[in-house]
C-alpha cells in the first residue's frame, strides 16, 4: 500500500537571536515535512534571504514585521509568517502585527508548545495570510496573537494602554476626546481593579504590558 508523504514547506528563519534561531531550527527538524531554507540575524539579510529563497513560511521578529509588510507588495512572493519574540505576548503592538502574521510564539514556550502552531501554519493550503478571508478571520492560530488582557472596560484598557505608552492625563483627554476628571476616575477605578499602590506602580505595569511583559 502506498503512504502518501506530506507535502515539504520551505521556511525561512528571521530573528536577531543566534542562540534561539538554533535552538527552533533544531526543533523545526524533528517535522519532516518543513525544510529550513536559511536563517538571518538581521533585516536586511532577511529581506535578500526572502526575496532569494521565496519561502512558504517565515519566522520573523515582530519588531521587523512592519518592514516585511511593506516589502511584500513590491515583491512576486507569497508567504505566511509566524511572528517569534523574546515577550509572552505581543502587548500594544497585536493589532499591527496581526494585520501581516498568522500567529505570534514566544521564545520562553518550549519546542512543544510553539511546533503545532508552526506546524498548523505551514499545512494551511492559503499562500499567504489575509484577514479578509473568512478562513484566516476566524482561524483558531490567530488567538495567539491577542495578548492576555487584565480584567478592564474598554474604556479602561484604553486608558491603560495609552499610559503604558508614556501618554500623561491632560494628552489622554485630549486624545479621547474627555475630561481630565474623567481620566483621572479611570486611572483611579484601574489602581483598584488591578490592587495598585501608586500612581508609579501602575505606570510600570502599564508600559512592561505594552512592551509584552508579563505584568
Amino acid at each position: 500500500m502506498n503512504i502518501e508523504r506530506p507535502r515539504e514547506v520551505t521556511v525561512l528563519i528571521v530573528i536577531p537571536s543566534e542562540v534561539a534561531t538554533v535552538g527552533l531550527t533544531v526543533a523545526l527538524s524533528s517535522r519532516s515535512e518543513l525544510h529550513v531554507l536559511a536563517t538571518a540575524y538581521s533585516l536586511d539579510h532577511g529581506l535578500a534571504a526572502l526575496r532569494k529563497q521565496a519561502p512558504e513560511v517565515v519566522v520573523i521578529a515582530p519588531e521587523w514585521i512592519p518592514a516585511v509588510e511593506q516589502f511584500l507588495p513590491d515583491a512576486p512572493i507569497r508567504t505566511r509568517l509566524i511572528a517569534f519574540g523574546s515577550k509572552p505576548h505581543l502587548g500594544a503592538n497585536a493589532d499591527a502585527t496581526a494585520r501581516v502574521a498568522c500567529g505570534y510564539v514566544s521564545y520562553l514556550t518550549p519546542g512543544r508548545t510553539y511546533l503545532p502552531l508552526i506546524d498548523a501554519v505551514s499545512r494551511c493550503h492559503l499562500p499567504s495570510m489575509d484577514t479578509k478571508q473568512m478562513l484566516c478571520r476566524s482561524c483558531p492560530i490567530r488567538q495567539s496573537l491577542q495578548p492576555p488582557k487584565p480584567n478592564l472596560t474598554v474604556r479602561e484598557m484604553q486608558v491603560f494602554v495609552a499610559i503604558g505608552k508614556g501618554f500623561g492625563a491632560s494628552d489622554l483627554a485630549v486624545q479621547m476626546g474627555i475630561s481630565v476628571k474623567t481620566v483621572e476616575s479611570h486611572r483611579e477605578s484601574i489602581k483598584s481593579k488591578l490592587a495598585l499602590g501608586s500612581a508609579w506602580e501602575m505606570n510600570a505595569i502599564a508600559a512592561d504590558w505594552c512592551r509584552g511583559g508579563s505584568s
